[in-house]
């Protein structure tokens, strides 16, 4: 079950189970693994937290205050067991770290888990706090964005080969992707793609002949692509746009589309609109 968990989101675990020991609990709630999560000061959920202006020493304090002095420890060697709140955590962490195309789920993804979950303890303190998921889920995609190399299927699909190692941090807008209601010519929904977990692709890209192959993408299309994921199509619209692309949640990140998109575009401005009206796609940016 855990075998996608990073070293720091097990640890996370044994110290949520550690909280509950200590506090007396037959079970591990959400505000244990919320203080197993805030156990490692330099993790990137102190980061998001500081976003958010709030430090784990506040949300420990009050977590603390709220449960009170609890019953009595139970032994480390007792098996205590996860509550229904946290099995639901742990499933939403998963479907977060999948919408969010990452592979390791780590402490960040706990995180945004226990946000989605709106209920129990914990939920009830980050809200108290102004701790939300939106602006939460922003600040992960803009700190991932920023100090990963590009996605492996951006370089294959764009026959590019970017510079490796950190991008440099970009400011501005995130891109939210939503699917306006009724089919549109250039998004066809493939009901049985008979090769599942592979597409096919053309799609073309252009850049500055002075620039080397890492440098700005300076235009996008034609595009044609086939029994392609739209969480794929959002990698795609990155690599142009140099600006994170997140997912609507009304999306289904599994469904396979045949994707057109006719026209050269070399702006943000241009492309849009191209995309709202060919293909029914929605992309709308942050504040």
């Amino acid at each position: 079950m855990f075998e996608r968990y990073t070293e720091a989101a097990r640890r996370s675990l044994f110290f949520s189970r550690y909280e509950a020991s200590m506090l007396g609990s037959a079970s591990i709630e959400t505000h244990h693994l919320l203080l197993g999560l805030l156990k490692d000061r330099d993790s990137l959920i102190t980061h998001l937290l500081a976003d958010a202006r709030v430090s784990a020493d506040t949300l420990r304090q009050l977590i603390y205050a709220r449960v009170g002095a609890g019953a009595s420890p139970i032994a480390l060697s007792v098996e205590i067991p996860f509550s229904r709140n946290v099995k639901h955590v742990l499933q939403y962490a998963l479907e977060e770290a999948d919408r969010l195309l990452h592979d390791p789920i780590g402490p960040e993804h706990l995180l945004l888990g226990l946000l989605r979950l709106e209920q129990g303890l914990a939920w009830d303190i980050l809200s108290e706090s102004h701790v939300a998921l939106a602006p939460v889920r922003e600040a992960l995609v803009m700190h991932v964005s920023a100090t990963t190399a590009p996605p492996e299927i951006l370089k294959m699909l764009a026959g590019l080969v970017p510079n490796e190692g950190p991008r440099a941090r970009r400011t501005g807008n995130v891109y939210f992707l939503k699917a306006l209601d009724g089919s549109r010519p250039g998004r066809r929904l493939v009901v049985d793609y008979p090769t599942a977990g592979v597409f096919s692709s053309f799609v073309e890209f252009n850049t500055a002949a002075d620039r080397p192959p890492g440098g700005r993408i300076q235009s996008i299309g034609p595009l044609s692509m086939q029994g392609v994921t739209l969480p794929q199509f959002a990698l795609v619209l990155e690599g142009f746009l140099d600006t994170p692309v997140m997912l609507d949640e009304d999306l289904l990140a599994s469904e396979r589309y045949d994707i057109e998109l006719r026209g050269t575009y070399d702006n943000a401005d241009t492309l849009i609109p191209a995309l709202r009206d060919q293909m029914g796609l929605e992309l709308i940016g942050s504040l």
